[in-house]
């Protein structure tokens, strides 16, 4: 059996294989592309490989590549892989070096890997997360340059009627010329993420996980499609605890002899998962506490 580890980035790779007593077969450094892979990878028949890639921003590409020429691939944990983030030595050589030592082993710390589908609606959510940042970065800028030069928003919220009072109340050129290109900006970001919200309510209503998340309280079609994309097969959390430590929903824990103090929520976690369930929450607390001001007769 042949064990192959590669240190991935953005451009290129280095690889090293390894045989089952840990002589080197072949190390080589080359460009990401599928030629390169192809080209490294020819003497080492898929049946008797086994490679190991870490978890990097460009991790999908490849491990799609290699899968499809058949190969058994794992995901290492960058945050679990010790060998290498606390070698004195480190370079990509040691430590793709290192990560087919620790695939002879057996002892990778693996990352789950979704199916393609669900890394595909995560890109969907995820895309729609990150307009709504930049939509009120942009909002943010508005009341900035009001707030500067004493002017106040009509309206609680910058909206259609808000923007146009704010245009024709403005005498002066430059600032109304900056203005109009961050409202500009706003209302293409307004078009992209109504646009984003109709594809994600789309598929929500289509799948039957989605359908049956939307029955909870607080939980609308995009938030489904959230928490199914983010949480993937439930099955891989043995119990309830598993995934609230998963969504970094439990308290950091310091204990030392007979002292026990529970601290800030931990850190480590999925942060996407863990901001659509406190965002969620937050809808459950509003719809109450309008429900107690406004009750049904």
């Amino acid at each position: 059996m042949n064990f192959i580890g590669m240190d991935i980035h953005k451009q290129t790779t280095t690889a090293v294989a390894k045989d089952i007593q840990g002589n080197i077969l072949n190390e080589a450094r080359f460009d990401n592309s599928k030629e390169n892979f192809k080209s490294f990878l020819l003497e080492f028949k898929p049946e008797e490989t086994k490679i190991v890639i870490e978890s990097t921003c460009v991790w999908e590409y490849i491990y799609d590549l290699l899968e499809s020429e058949g190969y058994s691939i794992k995901l290492a944990n960058p945050m679990k892989t010790k060998a290498i983030a606390y070698a004195r030595i480190k370079t990509d050589s040691v430590d793709a070096s290192t990560l087919a030592d620790l695939l002879r082993a057996n002892l990778v710390s693996e990352s789950y890997i979704p199916t393609k589908e669900i890394r595909n609606l995560r890109d969907v959510v995820r895309q729609r997360t990150s307009l709504i940042k930049e939509r009120t970065r942009i909002k943010n800028k508005i009341h900035a340059i009001m707030m500067k030069h004493g002017m106040k928003v009509p309206f609680k919220t910058l909206c259609n009627s808000a923007l146009k009072m704010i245009l024709e109340d403005i005498k002066e050129i430059s600032i109304k010329t900056i203005l109009a290109s961050y409202i500009g900006l706003l209302e293409r970001y307004n078009y992209e993420i109504s646009f984003i919200d109709e594809k994600i309510k789309d598929i929500s209503y289509k799948k039957e996980q989605t359908k049956l998340l939307m029955t909870i309280p607080g939980i609308g079609s995009i938030r489904a499609l959230e928490l199914m994309s983010e949480i993937a097969d439930i099955n891989r959390f043995e119990d309830a605890s598993k995934l609230c430590s998963y969504a970094g929903l439990v308290p950091s824990i310091k204990q030392s002899g007979n002292s026990l103090r529970f601290g800030s929520l931990i850190k480590q976690s999925s942060k996407t998962l863990k901001h659509v369930l406190i965002e969620a929450s937050w809808n459950i607390v509003r719809t109450k506490e309008s429900n107690q001001l406004h009750p049904k007769k």
